[in-house]
């Protein structure tokens, strides 16, 4: 939670100083804006770092978790990515990019889980009794 308000707090604060400078220097104050988005990026990655790092070692005591946390990091990785392009290609007023951005995004994390959905699929078929299957067949 701290680290939350720390977050918002940097960006509050990089929005009302580049808010200041843009009327005096605005290359300034989109070089602002840019060094906050860098060290904002910088500091996500390293909770994605950390995130990873936890996940490599839930892995180690469940058994066959490993392959579904590379499914969710990939999932996670793609949803960040695309959603930060999506924002970013609106400011630049182009939403037929952000919509095309959007679906692939989606249409990248379907690709992925879908093996995993099918396994579920077939864990959950082996749960049920096998009168049940026959019938529809």
């Amino acid at each position: 939670m701290q680290e939350l308000l720390v977050t918002a707090g940097i960006c509050f604060l990089i929005g009302f100083l580049a808010l200041l400078l843009k009327e005096r220097s605005p290359l300034i104050a989109m070089l602002l804006a840019f060094c906050g988005g860098v060290y904002l990026v910088n500091e996500l990655m390293t909770k994605i770092r950390e995130a990873s790092y936890l996940l490599t070692q839930l892995t180690g005591y469940v058994p066959g978790l490993h392959q579904y946390s590379i499914v969710l990091l990939k999932v996670l990785v793609i949803a960040f990515v695309s959603e930060i392009c999506i924002h970013l290609v609106k400011q630049l007023e182009q939403p037929l990019l952000a919509m095309i951005i959007e679906w692939t995004g989606k249409l990248l994390i379907l690709t992925i889980a879908f093996p995993v959905f099918i396994e579920l699929l077939e864990q959950i078929f082996q749960l049920l009794p096998d009168n049940m299957m026959q019938g529809r067949r």
